[in-house]
């Protein structure tokens, strides 16, 4: 006799002299044996292909089963390494804390006011603003740090351009920059000096900025009027009446680029 099992299901039966192949058939559709259940003789394992060759003894105990998938316990293992990562992640954080940011210190440029310049206009008359030979410095501009090695924009404005409206019915400045030795600098960013290096400040376009070429820290130049021109109106009335209404009052700013 022979013990035959699936499952909870098993039966003894008189199946000595048969084929473990031959046992599978006849229990199939009783036991409801799938094809891919493996067969175990006495615990070892029968392979497939053997099965059509392994007789069945008496005492013998043949058994079926199918092979459980690892694909749940890797699953449950992946969540569980999850739930244990997040619990770290969530109560066992570090927290730590750093200053950003730059050092305090002193200005990086200066502007002073140099000499000034004077002219004398008459009512309802077209005038030339003459400067000295080499131009008339108005301002003087200053990096003050040694190790400042970037760019400016300096920028020249009217702070009176509605008084001066009152006055003029043109006003052009022909401004100009130079270095310590007084030669003119490059200020339109052509890689060039040469005549074109200047910008007119009038009552139209009453702010002008210049990009000086070439500067390292610690250099010293000059914003200067090079030559102007202006027409009056027809008449000198009340709105001359102060030398604050017919002379410019200018406004230099120094600002890194």
């Amino acid at each position: 006799m022979v013990e035959i099992r699936y499952g909870d299901q098993y039966e003894i039966s008189d199946l000595a002299g048969q084929t473990v192949s031959e046992a599978r058939e006849h229990f199939k559709s009783e036991f409801g044996i799938p094809d891919k259940a493996s067969a175990r003789l006495n615990g070892s394992k029968i392979k497939g292909n053997v099965e059509l060759d392994t007789v069945l003894n008496d005492d013998d105990k043949l058994t079926f089963a199918v092979s459980r998938s690892r694909t749940p316990f890797l699953i449950g293992a992946l969540l569980l390494a999850l739930a244990v990562t997040g619990g770290v992640f969530t109560f066992g954080f570090i927290n730590a804390s750093i200053s950003v940011g730059g050092l305090a210190t002193n200005d990086f440029a200066s502007v002073t006011s140099n000499s000034t310049l004077s002219w004398t206009p008459y009512g309802y008359y077209k005038g030339a603003i003459a400067a000295a030979a080499n131009a008339t410095p108005i301002f003087n501009v200053d990096t003050l740090s040694s190790t400042y090695a970037g760019d400016l924009a300096v920028t020249v404005s009217l702070a009176n351009g509605d008084t001066l409206a009152k006055c003029y019915r043109m006003l052009a400045l022909r401004l100009v920059m130079c270095d310590s030795n007084g030669d003119l600098m490059d200020i339109n960013e052509d890689g060039t000096i040469d005549a074109s290096d200047y910008v007119l400040l009038t009552l139209d376009n009453g702010s002008v900025s210049m990009f000086p070429n070439g500067i390292g820290g610690g250099d010293e130049m000059t914003v200067r009027i090079k030559s102007g021109f202006y027409i009056t109106h027809i008449y000198k009335g009340a709105n001359w009446a102060t030398a604050s209404d017919y002379q410019p009052f200018l406004f230099c700013e120094v600002a890194q680029r």
